[in-house]
């Protein structure tokens, strides 16, 4: 399998897990500047970087399916930090703190929205099998 060093070098590699965030946020401002070109080259290196990570058990199911659990629960997982930050927003002391913890919300849940699309992408390439 060409993969198989890489996978087993990058398996829960914290370089590689932070490098996939930032093209998450990447792709985000890419998407907010309104340049469709460069969002679909952001979604591609985010797609090549998660399929580098899951050929091994790519190859050991036969599809996807685990990818798209690791999305899945990432994205909950983002709508979790997202619900702890509006409250700590609800108890800020001041209105500036306030305002900081609702933008980190907000990046949160578009995160997990980002990571809910990765998932649809990954079932509609698994259903092309």
């Amino acid at each position: 399998m060409r993969y198989e060093h890489l996978t087993m070098t990058n398996r829960r590699n914290p370089n590689v897990e932070t490098a996939a965030q930032y093209l998450v946020w990447a792709l985000e401002e890419i998407e907010r500047a309104g340049r469709p070109n460069a969002a679909h080259h952001a979604r591609l290196a985010l797609e090549e970087l998660g399929g580098v990570l899951s050929a091994r058990r790519e190859a050991e199911v036969g599809h996807d399916d685990r990818m798209t659990r690791h999305f899945a629960k990432e994205a909950k997982r983002f709508l979790d930090k997202a619900d702890e930050a509006a409250q700590l927003a609800e108890l800020a002391n001041s209105a500036s703190r306030r305002q900081a913890l609702l933008k980190i919300v907000e990046v949160y849940r578009r995160t997990a929205q980002q990571m809910d699309q990765l998932v649809g992408g990954v079932e509609r390439r698994t259903t092309r099998k």
